[in-house]
Protein backbone atom coordinates (compact mmCIF):
# COMPACT_ATOMS: atom_id res chain seq x y z
CA UNK A 1 0.00 0.00 0.00
CA UNK A 2 1.17 3.77 -1.12
CA UNK A 3 2.18 6.10 1.83
CA UNK A 4 0.98 9.54 2.28
CA UNK A 5 4.33 11.16 1.00
CA UNK A 6 4.14 8.72 -2.66
CA UNK A 7 0.78 9.84 -2.65
CA UNK A 8 1.69 13.49 -2.38
CA UNK A 9 5.21 13.31 -4.71
CA UNK A 10 4.48 15.74 -7.03
CA UNK A 11 2.24 17.94 -5.44
CA UNK A 12 4.76 18.78 -2.86
CA UNK A 13 8.27 19.52 -2.96
CA UNK A 14 10.81 17.85 -1.55
CA UNK A 15 11.51 20.16 1.46
CA UNK A 16 7.36 19.90 2.05
CA UNK A 17 7.49 16.66 2.08
CA UNK A 18 9.83 16.44 4.68
CA UNK A 19 7.45 18.81 6.81
CA UNK A 20 4.07 16.22 6.68
CA UNK A 21 3.23 14.48 9.66
CA UNK A 22 3.62 10.52 9.11
CA UNK A 23 0.85 9.82 12.05
CA UNK A 24 -2.78 10.99 12.37
CA UNK A 25 -5.59 9.71 13.97
CA UNK A 26 -8.85 8.19 12.17
CA UNK A 27 -11.97 8.18 14.71
CA UNK A 28 -15.04 6.84 12.86
CA UNK A 29 -14.85 7.98 8.90
CA UNK A 30 -12.74 11.06 10.33
CA UNK A 31 -9.19 11.62 9.85
CA UNK A 32 -7.97 13.94 12.22
CA UNK A 33 -4.22 15.67 11.94
CA UNK A 34 -1.83 18.22 12.31
CA UNK A 35 -0.99 21.18 9.37
CA UNK A 36 1.98 22.79 10.17
CA UNK A 37 2.04 26.40 9.50
CA UNK A 38 4.71 26.01 6.11
CA UNK A 39 1.94 23.34 4.68
CA UNK A 40 -1.09 25.46 5.18
CA UNK A 41 -1.55 26.76 1.77
CA UNK A 42 -1.61 22.62 0.68
CA UNK A 43 -3.87 21.61 3.17
CA UNK A 44 -6.08 20.32 0.67
CA UNK A 45 -4.01 18.44 -1.55
CA UNK A 46 -2.54 16.08 1.96
CA UNK A 47 -6.71 15.82 2.77
CA UNK A 48 -7.39 14.91 -0.75
CA UNK A 49 -4.04 11.83 -0.03
CA UNK A 50 -5.64 11.02 3.21
CA UNK A 51 -8.98 10.12 1.58
CA UNK A 52 -7.63 7.59 -1.18
CA UNK A 53 -5.38 5.95 0.77
CA UNK A 54 -7.97 5.94 3.76
CA UNK A 55 -12.14 4.73 1.37
CA UNK A 56 -13.77 4.77 4.86
CA UNK A 57 -12.53 8.45 5.99
CA UNK A 58 -15.43 10.66 4.55
CA UNK A 59 -13.93 14.11 6.70
CA UNK A 60 -10.55 15.18 7.17
CA UNK A 61 -10.10 17.54 9.97
CA UNK A 62 -6.94 19.67 10.97
CA UNK A 63 -6.33 20.88 14.71
CA UNK A 64 -6.04 24.28 15.27
CA UNK A 65 -5.60 24.91 18.78
CA UNK A 66 -3.85 23.33 21.96
CA UNK A 67 -5.39 20.76 24.04
CA UNK A 68 -6.70 22.89 27.14
CA UNK A 69 -9.49 22.94 29.65
CA UNK A 70 -11.00 20.54 32.46
CA UNK A 71 -13.06 18.97 29.34
CA UNK A 72 -9.46 18.42 27.56
CA UNK A 73 -10.51 19.41 24.23
CA UNK A 74 -8.34 20.11 21.20
CA UNK A 75 -10.32 21.98 18.73
CA UNK A 76 -10.32 21.30 14.88
CA UNK A 77 -12.11 22.45 11.76
CA UNK A 78 -13.08 20.32 8.49
CA UNK A 79 -11.08 20.95 5.50
CA UNK A 80 -12.20 18.83 3.04
CA UNK A 81 -15.18 16.38 2.77
CA UNK A 82 -18.54 16.76 5.11
CA UNK A 83 -18.43 20.03 7.29
CA UNK A 84 -18.82 18.17 10.29
CA UNK A 85 -17.12 16.81 13.33
CA UNK A 86 -19.60 14.69 14.60
CA UNK A 87 -18.95 10.57 13.79
CA UNK A 88 -19.21 7.10 15.57
CA UNK A 89 -16.43 5.52 16.01
CA UNK A 90 -16.20 1.54 16.46
CA UNK A 91 -13.81 0.37 19.32
CA UNK A 92 -13.39 -2.97 20.12
CA UNK A 93 -17.08 -4.22 18.75
CA UNK A 94 -18.33 -0.91 20.75
CA UNK A 95 -19.98 1.69 18.98
CA UNK A 96 -18.88 5.21 20.48
CA UNK A 97 -20.54 8.36 19.15
CA UNK A 98 -18.62 11.67 19.98
CA UNK A 99 -18.23 15.10 18.65
CA UNK A 100 -14.39 16.22 18.57
CA UNK A 101 -15.63 19.53 19.25
CA UNK A 102 -17.30 19.01 22.46
CA UNK A 103 -15.45 16.18 23.96
CA UNK A 104 -12.08 14.18 24.22
CA UNK A 105 -11.52 11.26 22.65
CA UNK A 106 -7.83 8.93 21.85
CA UNK A 107 -8.59 6.22 19.68
CA UNK A 108 -4.81 5.11 20.12
CA UNK A 109 -5.69 3.39 23.47
CA UNK A 110 -8.47 0.67 22.29
CA UNK A 111 -5.80 -1.97 23.26
CA UNK A 112 -5.39 -0.67 27.01
CA UNK A 113 -9.21 -0.13 27.53
CA UNK A 114 -9.59 -3.78 26.33
CA UNK A 115 -7.00 -4.86 28.66
CA UNK A 116 -8.85 -3.21 31.54
CA UNK A 117 -12.63 -4.14 30.35
CA UNK A 118 -10.98 -7.91 30.63
CA UNK A 119 -10.09 -8.08 34.06
CA UNK A 120 -13.76 -7.15 35.53
CA UNK A 121 -15.99 -9.70 36.70
CA UNK A 122 -19.58 -9.72 36.37
CA UNK A 123 -20.24 -8.84 40.30
CA UNK A 124 -17.93 -6.07 40.22
CA UNK A 125 -19.30 -2.56 40.67
CA UNK A 126 -17.15 -0.02 38.40
CA UNK A 127 -16.55 3.61 38.96
CA UNK A 128 -15.34 5.35 35.69
CA UNK A 129 -14.36 8.46 37.43
CA UNK A 130 -13.40 10.60 34.59
CA UNK A 131 -15.67 8.70 31.95
CA UNK A 132 -15.37 10.75 28.73
CA UNK A 133 -17.48 9.45 25.99
CA UNK A 134 -17.43 5.58 27.46
CA UNK A 135 -14.68 3.81 26.12
CA UNK A 136 -14.33 2.28 29.65
CA UNK A 137 -17.93 2.27 30.71
CA UNK A 138 -19.85 1.19 27.89
CA UNK A 139 -17.71 -2.24 27.35
CA UNK A 140 -17.57 -2.51 31.03
CA UNK A 141 -21.24 -2.65 31.44
CA UNK A 142 -21.55 -6.04 28.85
CA UNK A 143 -19.74 -7.60 31.95
CA UNK A 144 -20.03 -5.82 35.38
CA UNK A 145 -23.17 -5.72 37.81
CA UNK A 146 -23.19 -1.90 37.53
CA UNK A 147 -21.01 0.50 36.15
CA UNK A 148 -21.38 4.59 37.83
CA UNK A 149 -19.41 6.51 35.36
CA UNK A 150 -18.56 10.57 36.34
CA UNK A 151 -17.32 13.18 34.11
CA UNK A 152 -17.02 16.80 34.77
CA UNK A 153 -17.98 17.58 30.64
CA UNK A 154 -21.94 17.80 30.16
CA UNK A 155 -21.32 16.95 26.25
CA UNK A 156 -19.41 13.48 27.40
CA UNK A 157 -21.94 12.89 29.69
CA UNK A 158 -24.67 12.99 26.98
CA UNK A 159 -22.47 11.24 24.64
CA UNK A 160 -22.04 8.61 27.12
CA UNK A 161 -25.50 8.03 27.73
CA UNK A 162 -26.45 8.34 24.08
CA UNK A 163 -23.34 5.50 23.66
CA UNK A 164 -25.35 3.10 26.39
CA UNK A 165 -28.45 2.79 24.55
CA UNK A 166 -26.61 2.40 21.12
CA UNK A 167 -25.33 -0.51 22.91
CA UNK A 168 -27.73 -1.99 24.76
CA UNK A 169 -26.11 -1.47 28.51
CA UNK A 170 -28.20 1.59 29.35
CA UNK A 171 -30.01 -0.08 32.20
CA UNK A 172 -26.46 -1.02 34.06
CA UNK A 173 -24.82 2.18 33.50
CA UNK A 174 -25.64 5.44 36.07
CA UNK A 175 -24.11 8.91 34.30
CA UNK A 176 -23.36 12.06 36.11
CA UNK A 177 -21.87 15.39 35.49
CA UNK A 178 -19.39 17.00 37.89
CA UNK A 179 -16.11 17.08 39.67
CA UNK A 180 -15.79 13.13 41.00
CA UNK A 181 -14.74 14.20 44.05
CA UNK A 182 -18.00 16.27 44.69
CA UNK A 183 -20.19 13.68 42.88
CA UNK A 184 -19.42 10.80 45.05
CA UNK A 185 -19.25 12.65 48.26
CA UNK A 186 -23.14 14.10 47.64
CA UNK A 187 -23.97 10.43 47.10
CA UNK A 188 -22.15 9.13 50.18
CA UNK A 189 -20.67 6.30 47.72
CA UNK A 190 -18.34 4.90 50.45
CA UNK A 191 -17.26 1.52 50.13
CA UNK A 192 -19.16 0.82 47.10
CA UNK A 193 -16.62 -0.13 44.08
CA UNK A 194 -14.92 -3.27 43.17
CA UNK A 195 -13.01 -1.62 40.37
CA UNK A 196 -12.17 2.13 39.71
CA UNK A 197 -10.68 3.80 36.62
CA UNK A 198 -8.92 6.70 36.85
CA UNK A 199 -8.41 7.45 32.79
CA UNK A 200 -7.08 11.65 33.67
CA UNK A 201 -3.21 11.55 33.33
CA UNK A 202 -2.51 14.98 33.55
CA UNK A 203 -4.19 14.94 36.91
CA UNK A 204 -5.70 11.45 38.15
CA UNK A 205 -3.02 11.42 41.30
CA UNK A 206 -4.39 14.33 42.65
CA UNK A 207 -8.04 12.54 43.05
CA UNK A 208 -6.31 9.50 44.83
CA UNK A 209 -8.45 10.39 47.64
CA UNK A 210 -11.64 9.74 45.66
CA UNK A 211 -10.74 6.04 44.82
CA UNK A 212 -9.75 5.45 48.15
CA UNK A 213 -13.56 6.43 49.53
CA UNK A 214 -15.02 4.47 47.03
CA UNK A 215 -13.12 1.92 46.95
CA UNK A 216 -14.07 -1.94 48.97
CA UNK A 217 -11.69 -3.91 50.59
CA UNK A 218 -9.70 -6.12 48.09
CA UNK A 219 -10.97 -3.63 44.91
CA UNK A 220 -8.65 -2.65 42.09
CA UNK A 221 -7.37 1.10 40.79
CA UNK A 222 -6.51 1.31 37.32
CA UNK A 223 -4.69 4.91 38.01
CA UNK A 224 -3.03 7.01 34.41
CA UNK A 225 -0.28 9.72 34.65
CA UNK A 226 2.12 11.36 32.41
CA UNK A 227 5.67 10.74 33.45
CA UNK A 228 8.92 11.37 32.28
CA UNK A 229 11.90 8.85 30.75
CA UNK A 230 13.94 9.25 33.85
CA UNK A 231 10.90 9.30 36.45
CA UNK A 232 9.59 5.96 35.70
CA UNK A 233 7.47 4.99 37.44
CA UNK A 234 9.02 6.34 40.83
CA UNK A 235 6.13 9.66 40.77
CA UNK A 236 3.02 7.73 40.41
CA UNK A 237 4.18 4.78 42.70
CA UNK A 238 5.28 6.95 45.55
CA UNK A 239 1.38 9.26 44.88
CA UNK A 240 -0.08 6.16 45.57
CA UNK A 241 2.15 5.39 48.63
CA UNK A 242 1.72 8.67 50.14
CA UNK A 243 -1.99 8.21 49.96
CA UNK A 244 -1.83 4.97 51.50
CA UNK A 245 -0.60 6.30 54.64
CA UNK A 246 -2.83 9.37 54.62
CA UNK A 247 -5.85 7.29 54.06
CA UNK A 248 -4.62 4.60 56.60
CA UNK A 249 -5.53 1.48 53.97
CA UNK A 250 -2.27 -0.82 52.34
CA UNK A 251 -1.87 -0.99 48.97
CA UNK A 252 -0.02 -3.41 46.64
CA UNK A 253 1.13 -2.63 43.29
CA UNK A 254 -0.27 -5.30 41.13
CA UNK A 255 0.77 -3.75 37.18
CA UNK A 256 2.70 -0.88 35.90
CA UNK A 257 3.06 -0.47 32.38
CA UNK A 258 4.04 2.37 29.13
CA UNK A 259 0.29 2.74 27.04
CA UNK A 260 1.31 5.66 25.22
CA UNK A 261 3.67 8.63 24.40
CA UNK A 262 2.65 12.53 24.54
CA UNK A 263 5.88 13.39 23.98
CA UNK A 264 9.82 12.84 23.48
CA UNK A 265 10.60 11.21 26.64
CA UNK A 266 6.92 11.40 28.24
CA UNK A 267 4.97 8.77 28.56
CA UNK A 268 1.71 7.97 29.14
CA UNK A 269 1.70 5.08 32.13
CA UNK A 270 -1.28 2.99 34.22
CA UNK A 271 -0.24 1.81 37.36
CA UNK A 272 -2.73 -0.67 38.60
CA UNK A 273 -3.04 -1.38 42.47
CA UNK A 274 -5.19 -3.26 44.87
CA UNK A 275 -6.87 -1.23 47.64
CA UNK A 276 -6.90 -3.30 50.93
Amino acid sequence: MATLKEYLKGKLSEKELKLVRRSFDIIGDIAQLEIPPELEKKEKEIAKAIMKLHKNVNVVVKKIGPTSGEERIRPVKAILGEKRTETVHVENGIKLKLDLNKVYFSPRLGTEHLRVVNQIKKDEVVFDLFAGVGPYSIPAAKKAKKVIAIDINPYAIQYLKENAKLNKVENKIEAHVGDCRKVVKKHRWKNKANRVIMNLPMHAGEFLDVAFYVAKKNSIVHCYFFLKEEELYKGAIKKIKDAEKKFGRKTRILRKRKCGQLASRIWRVVVDFKIY
